[in-house]
């Protein structure tokens, strides 16, 4: 199953897990997976229209992915990470 590595900002849904196994075959399945299991952590990644949220980025093992890349195949053994921007002035 592909993993999805969680940033300490969005680990209160998890109950403090890092690293989740989650079936899925995109990226946007992965995440409603993580719904499924840990309700409210959906929220935290997408807005309501599904898109992904503007202090939010995502990788696919490493590589940095482009905003639209949420319905992007994804394998077993991939490795999805979450970084959490932070904003402020």
């Amino acid at each position: 199953m592909p993993v999805l590595e969680v940033p300490s900002r969005y680990r209160v849904p998890t109950r403090g897990q890092a690293r989740v196994e989650v079936a899925g075959n995109t990226i946007r399945g992965c995440i409603v997976e993580m719904e499924n299991r840990f309700p409210g952590f959906q929220e935290l990644i997408l807005d309501g229209r599904g898109n992904q949220r503007r202090f939010v980025r995502l990788f696919l093992n490493g590589e940095a992915l482009e905003r639209d890349a949420l319905d992007s195949a994804i394998e077993q053994g991939d490795t999805v990470t979450i970084m959490a921007s932070a904003a402020g002035g």
